[in-house]
This record gives C-alpha cells, sequence and structure tokens, in this order.
C-alpha cells in the first residue's frame, strides 16, 4: 500500500510539472524514482511523459533539439511497446507524428497519424494532431476545417483542454491565410477552453495560456 502510494504520487508529480512546463524537473523526477516502477504500465507511463517532456525540451531550445527530438522518439516508442491502456496510447500517436516530422520523417508521421486514427477514430486529439501535420504541411484550409471540427467533438466531450489546442491550432492556419481578425478571436477562445479546463480539473495549463497570449502580442504587432 505505501509503494502504491509512493508511485502514484512520483508519476502525478511528474506530470504536474509536466503541465506546468517544468519539463527539465518533471524528467528529473522520473529518473529519480524510475527504479521503483514496478509494472510494466508504470514504466510505461513515465516513459510517455519522458516523450512530451524531450520532445518540448527540444523545441524551446532548452537543450539540443536534435538530440532531445531522438530522446523524444525514443522514449514514445518504447511507452507505446509497453502499454496496452487507451489513453496511454492515445497521447503517445499524438506525440509521435509531431516528433517524426521535425526530425524530417513526414512518412513516419503520416503513418503513426493514420495507425491513431484507424484505431481511435472518435477521439478528438488524434484529429488535433492531424490538423497540426496539415499545417506543417502548408495546407491551411484543410488544417482550419479539422480544428473546427475537433473543437467541436471535443466541447461535446468535455475536453477542454483539446478543445483548447484546437482553437489555438486554427488560429495558427488562419494567421497563415491572412485572416488576422478571425485568427485573434480563435486565440481568445483558446485561452478560454484553458480556463475551463483548470477550473473542471484543478490541473495548470498556464504554460498554453502563456504561448497563446505570445501569439496575441505578436498578431496584434503585425496588424
Amino acid at each position: 500500500m505505501i509503494r502504491r502510494r509512493y508511485v502514484k504520487e512520483s508519476l502525478e508529480g511528474a506530470q504536474k510539472l509536466y503541465n506546468e512546463g517544468k519539463w527539465l524537473e518533471s524528467n528529473i523526477l522520473i529518473a529519480d524514482y524510475f527504479d521503483g516502477l514496478t509494472t510494466t504500465e508504470e514504466m510505461a507511463e513515465a516513459d510517455r511523459l519522458r516523450g512530451w517532456n524531450y520532445y518540448y525540451i527540444g523545441i524551446k531550445g532548452l537543450r539540443d533539439k536534435q538530440a532531445s527530438l531522438e530522446m523524444s522518439k525514443a522514449a514514445f516508442q518504447t511507452a507505446l511497446g509497453r502499454t496496452a491502456d487507451s489513453k496511454k496510447k492515445i497521447s503517445i500517436m499524438n506525440g509521435l507524428p509531431l516528433v517524426h516530422w521535425i526530425l524530417g520523417k513526414q512518412e513516419e508521421a503520416w503513418k503513426v497519424s493514420d495507425q491513431a486514427i484507424e484505431e481511435f477514430p472518435d477521439e478528438p486529439s488524434v484529429w488535433n494532431t492531424r490538423s497540426i501535420l496539415f499545417r506543417w504541411l502548408k495546407d491551411f484550409e484543410a488544417s482550419a476545417n479539422v480544428c473546427e471540427q475537433v473543437y467541436e467533438k471535443a466541447l461535446a466531450k468535455g475536453d477542454y483542454r483539446t478543445a483548447g489546442h484546437a482553437k489555438q491550432n486554427e488560429a495558427d492556419a488562419l494567421k497563415e491565410l491572412g485572416r488576422v481578425e478571425e485568427a485573434s478571436d480563435a486565440y481568445a477562445a483558446a485561452i478560454g477552453c484553458y480556463r475551463k479546463f483548470e477550473k473542471a480539473t484543478g490541473q495548470s495549463a498556464q504554460f498554453h495560456v502563456d504561448g497563446v497570449s505570445k501569439k496575441m502580442l505578436a498578431l496584434g504587432a503585425k496588424e
């Protein structure tokens, strides 16, 4: 019983640090407690978190980008091979396409995205990842259209974080299309969704809010 509580608290602590944008600290906590994890699903959860931590560490420039993204890919792939849990698989299969794409493996990115959509066709977040790939492909119209569908489906499920991601990604696409006023409205809607997520779950989405706020300021500066 004590060990179970210890494991639960360590993984929850690492997730909390990730939610706060403290990716380096989250990885340190996971490393400190990894030897205490004994079940496959516990280790899969640790690797899933490490995958996301290394992804953000890489794209935010906190460490060498290439090396961090390679570690992200390895952690995600290890986690995917370990877990039978649908929630974990969805999270992992949302991260892997992004990592593959940035590493120049676009074919692999689409392949994992296709697999995620095939396995979880009604899950809004896998379509949200698809919208990012469309945007990176510079198919901004397709990206914006998918985002709007993701937003509606996520709201219907009460998944406010994914709804926020959808609005943020829609705004990114609209900005590229020169639809600045619509992009500003979508960024504002994203912040509203993130705040609803915080109220509903007690978890922080502040680093998402901060990121959207910076984009709104930059958008205003370009007008």
